[in-house]
């Protein structure tokens, strides 16, 4: 068997009790649909929370068992790595550096653009949903393309988005969720000497606290955590980013010095930022970020809540409620990149060190168990972003970085 049939992918098989378990799987590589097309291979890959929806850490097989991936899906779509072949109409040349843009939209699949992709909304990309349609949404949901958690994916060459040599591996692999934090950013406004306030103290939380100081340079920002240390995450991405609390809307309004009011039985607060962005998913976050918006404000969702119970606020305050899901490519009102994903490269390479204040564990392939385990505690483990790499850093006094299993 040759070094390109003992190819490992980490794919996800239906488990016991409804519940999905992953196994690390060899098989060969993926097959390049076209001229097109390349492989990638991965050198860092981020642990999403979406990645690990469904999984029980009890079904984790980490064997290799050396059955063929069939048709199930193999995971993981935050990609950074080198360009092993190259495609052959165009593209990054083998060698170089890459973050992947992880949609397969319609360009990708060598059809006319959707209305959605013609107006760059590529998250909401209609080839997705189209009978039939191959490979999948994205990345990390195909059954065909590979993984990033594995060691090679096929990627169309327009899914690329060449790495300066500065910008490390442990930044870049933030760039796939900071372009989803402003292509969001880039349907809202919030005037000088406003207030914004970003719900969720999580990568994406922390990422778009990063894009909301770029974005919005003259306002009041703060983060609202619910750890300590992801308090501390936030600090370290550098001084006037943002203002950390631990804690929700009453917390935030305590920091302010706002009043509460009661409004049909609904305590909501009154004064509060002109612009909340939900950036932690959860019905609870999106209540609390309701209650502490201005009447007359804006929530932004980021975080693809599944349920939301009290709507409220939504007409007791006139709130105006947007949501945003995945990537685009739009003119933004601050200029730079009108594709989210080489912004987010842009900004990250000019702020490098960013993946210090963020990863905090990074293991080889070979601890899923481990990986996972830290990513579905987080707070036990004091864990913000875990990734899976080739060659994860040592252990540093600074930050938790594990190179292997205990």
């Amino acid at each position: 068997m040759s070094a390109r049939d003992a190819v490992r992918q980490v794919v996800r098989a239906p488990g016991g009790a409804g519940a999905d378990r992953l196994e690390i799987r060899r098989g060969p590589a993926p097959e390049l649909p076209g001229p097109d097309w390349c492989l990638v291979e991965t050198t860092v890959a981020g642990v999403c929370g979406s990645d690990l929806a469904g999984v029980d850490p009890k079904n984790i097989d980490p064997r290799a068992p050396g059955a063929p991936l069939g048709e199930l899906p193999a995971v993981g779509h935050e990609v950074v790595g080198t360009v092993a072949v190259a495609a052959r109409d165009g593209g990054p040349a083998a060698g170089r550096r890459v973050v992947v843009h992880p949609l397969v939209t319609c360009a990708v699949r060598g059809s006319e653009p959707c209305v959605d992709c013609r107006d760059g909304w590529y998250g909401q990309c209609r080839s997705f949903w189209a009978p039939g349609a191959p490979w999948g949404k994205s990345l990390g949901f195909s059954t065909s393309l590979g993984g990033g958690w594995g060691d090679l994916v096929a990627v169309h060459r327009t899914m690329l988005r060449p790495l300066p040599d500065s910008l490390p591996d442990r930044t870049a692999v933030l760039a796939e969720p900071l372009s989803v934090a402003l292509s969001g950013l880039r349907l809202v406004h919030c005037a000088p000497g406003d207030t914004v306030a970003v719900v969720g103290g999580g990568t994406l939380g922390l990422l778009t606290a990063l894009g909301v100081a770029r974005v919005f340079p003259k306002r009041r920002r703060l983060l609202l955590a619910r750890h300590d240390f992801q308090a501390e995450a936030a600090r370290r991405l550098g001084p006037g980013v943002t203002e950390p609390l631990v804690g929700g809307a009453a917390v935030a309004a305590a920091r302010l010095g706002l009043d509460w009011v009661d409004l049909g039985g609904v305590d909501l607060v009154r004064g509060g930022p002109r612009l909340v962005v939900d950036a932690a998913g959860t019905g609870g976050s999106l209540t609390e970020a309701l209650a502490l918006v201005d009447f007359g404000g804006t929530v932004l969702t980021l975080g693809n809540p599944e349920e939301c119970r009290d709507l409220r606020a939504l007409w007791l305050k006139r709130v105006t409620l947007i949501g945003h899901l995945e990537h685009a490519s739009l003119p933004a009102a601050w200029g730079g990149e009108p594709d989210s994903l080489a912004e987010a490269v842009r900004l990250l390479a000019e702020q490098p060190a960013v993946g210090e204040a963020m990863v905090t564990h990074a293991y080889p392939l070979e601890s899923l168990p481990r990986a996972l385990d830290v990513a579905q505690n987080r707070s036990r483990h004091r864990a913000v972003k875990v990734v899976l790499a080739r060659t994860p850093p040592a252990e540093t006094t600074n930050r938790v970085m594990h190179r292997r299993s205990p």
